[in-house]
């Protein structure tokens, strides 16, 4: 089973957008996901719910132990997505997560106040190595880049000097993702579509 968190310092980076769609990619493709919203706040499960439910198993786990409870749940399945709340707010269950994860996927704007923040969050996954049974993979994705504007490339240089594996997907600031709250997903052919080829080329899966 690929196992995929998406993790980060603070809110409003994308984890739940990223997450929702890209569990919509996986389905279109003919795989079993499973979305686990581990945010006390929800946010996966009540877009669920205004959606009249996803095409795939959806769970609350907002829980410390997270990285014991989350196989029960997705037992059966090809893919296990996290939908983690801020790490600042919610460490116990951040850090649950990064220990269970293989593929740690962080979404960054190419903004320099969240670029700023990659220093504490890969301090946070570098800790979390010493407590996992196997090596995991952070990677960054570059979200809510402006197409043709400079401003992606220029932080995909930073990230990278900086020692950050980036995907080399990109998630363009568009309506569809921002406006897709509560509602239906279609993610074949999007930059979701994308994601999941990369995140299973990169776990020796591609399909």
């Amino acid at each position: 089973m690929l196992t995929i968190a998406f993790i980060n310092l603070k809110p409003g980076t994308g984890k739940t957008t990223s997450a929702v769609w890209l569990a919509h990619a996986f389905h279109a493709r003919g795989l079993r996901p499973f979305l686990a919203d581990a945010d006390p706040g929800a946010s996966s499960l009540r877009w669920s719910d205004l959606a009249d439910g996803f095409p795939f198993p959806v769970a609350g786990l907002p829980v410390k132990d997270l990285h014991r409870r989350v196989g029960d749940f997705a037992r059966g399945c090809d893919v296990a997505i996290v939908d983690v709340p801020q790490v600042e707010d919610h460490a116990g269950i951040a850090r649950s997560a990064m220990r269970w994860a293989r593929e740690i996927v962080i979404p960054v704007a190419p903004a320099g106040v969240e670029l700023d923040r990659m220093g504490p969050i890969k301090g946070e996954i570098e800790d979390m190595a010493a407590v996992r049974a196997d090596e995991a993979r952070a990677c960054v994705l570059l979200n809510r880049v402006v197409t043709n504007a400079a401003s992606g490339p220029a932080a995909r240089k930073v990230l990278t000097d900086l020692g950050h594996d980036v995907l080399s997907t990109t998630v363009p600031r568009l309506e569809l993702y921002s406006q897709s709250f509560g509602g239906p997903v279609s993610a074949v052919g999007t930059a979701y579509d994308e994601l999941a080829t990369e995140l299973l080329a990169r776990d020796g899966a591609g399909r």
